[in-house]
């Protein structure tokens, strides 16, 4: 039940002057208040004025070390396919590995245009057909996932290849349809936006459903970009509340905008932020309408320190390899902050972990307590089929409950 945080850089005003410098500043500021990651808008055109998505990133990462730079998010099917492989895999290797892509088709319920995504000035101006995005979102997927590990590729009749080589960074899929929802699956990451702890908690389970239809051993991660206003305890301080905001840009309901609110004092935002993170998010991403990001910035540190107070420490660890006869597993644990009871529960079942593999973690978990009493919740347990045996879940289950239970003597806040 551990959760991610990260942010989104700062929006333009309506003139958008004198503000080039507070990128940067954003971004270094961001790494230093201990957020996992920032974010910028893909859109090509919106309610203020944006800029290019890859450039921003590309100012971001280069005046950080640490923080994540992510798309939120790329209209896959309106790019040609080669030149964001190109953009992709150099701030990739110019970021040294911490790109993140939120990707979609477009067609999301919260980008309604005035009147529908299909009369929406991009897919006219790039000439894509808006009802071929599923196609075209599916294929330029696949393309990409080769042409950034530099492996001859077919794009528009000719092979390409480019180099250098980069690791594939995440792609998190958004989008709420049974076809983004199997597409999610297939990449291993869902990225609703303007999603309720309660919308999560009931679209969980049909993920599940269509990662077991397709063969996945293993569950989407989960991010969330939401909203959020916050202010400081004790003041007076009248600020428009994020879900008003979210009704003029995307006409969505009352009670939806109401529920994704992450608003109020740091301490309110923080009991929403873990209500997420309960309800299955792994990752919840903060935009503020106000233009004061610096403020916003500090409280939402704030609201971030209280939420990872209240929830276990989240440690992934692996073991063995795919390229010897050793064996392989991965595994991600939570671990609760405090000594008390000791409690080990595997919800995720015996379809993906079975009774001797789950047996040898457990083992491997109390080997990696040494003796101390914690709740040990399994978030995620990666089963391969060949190379899966109770040796390598019994170490990959020690080293993640070691890792959890030395952070909590070290007083580590995450």
């Amino acid at each position: 039940m551990a959760i991610d945080i990260g942010v989104f850089l700062p929006v333009l005003d309506a003139e958008a002057r004198g503000q080039a410098g507070e990128f940067a500043a954003a971004a270094r500021r961001a790494e230093e208040l201990g957020f996992e990651s920032v974010w910028a808008s893909g859109h090509l055109t919106g309610r203020v004025p944006t800029l290019d998505a890859t450039v921003t990133l590309a100012t971001a990462a280069a005046v950080t070390t640490r923080v994540k730079v992510g798309y939120g998010v790329l209209t896959v099917p309106v790019h040609q396919v080669a030149h964001l492989a190109q953009q992709l895999k150099s701030l990739q290797f110019l970021s040294e590995g911490r790109l993140l892509v939120g990707a979609d088709t477009g067609g999301g319920a919260w980008a309604q245009w005035r009147g529908g995504l299909a009369d929406s000035p991009v897919w006219e101006a790039t000439g894509v057909p808006y009802e071929e995005r599923d196609e075209r979102t599916d294929r330029a997927l696949e393309q990409l996932r080769k042409l950034l590990v530099a492996h001859p590729t077919e794009v528009g009749g000719t092979e390409l290849t480019l180099r250098p080589r980069v690791n594939w960074p995440p792609f998190l899929i958004g989008g709420e349809s049974d076809a983004d929802l199997r597409r999610a699956v297939r990449h291993g990451n869902w990225f609703p936006n303007l999603a309720s702890p309660a919308y999560l908690a009931r679209t969980l389970p049909r993920l599940a459903e269509l990662g077991a239809e397709a063969g996945r051993q293993v569950s989407p991660m989960v991010s969330v970009a939401v909203p959020a206003t916050l202010d400081p305890a004790g003041t007076r301080e009248r600020r428009d509340p994020p879900s008003a905001t979210v009704l003029r840009r995307y006409g969505i309901g009352a009670g939806r905008a109401g529920a994704m609110a992450v608003d109020g004092t740091p301490e309110q935002a923080a009991e929403k932020i873990v209500e997420f993170a309960r309800a299955g998010a792994d990752r919840i991403v903060l935009s503020f309408p106000d233009s004061d990001w610096r403020t916003q910035y500090e409280l939402a540190a704030r609201a971030a320190e209280s939420a990872w107070s209240a929830l276990p420490y989240r440690r992934t660890a692996t073991a063995g390899n795919q390229t010897s006869c050793g064996g392989w597993a991965r595994v991600t644990l939570d671990v609760g902050r405090e000594p008390g009871t000791y409690a080990f529960d595997n919800p995720i079942g015996t379809d993906i972990l079975d009774a001797g593999l789950a047996d040898a973690l457990e083992a491997g978990v109390r080997e990696g307590l040494a003796g101390e009493a914690r709740t040990v919740r399994v978030h995620r347990a990666w089963v391969h089929a060949v190379d899966a045996n109770e040796r390598v879940f019994h170490r990959a289950g020690r080293d993640a409950a070691a890792a959890a239970l030395a952070a909590a003597r070290a007083g580590e806040r995450r």
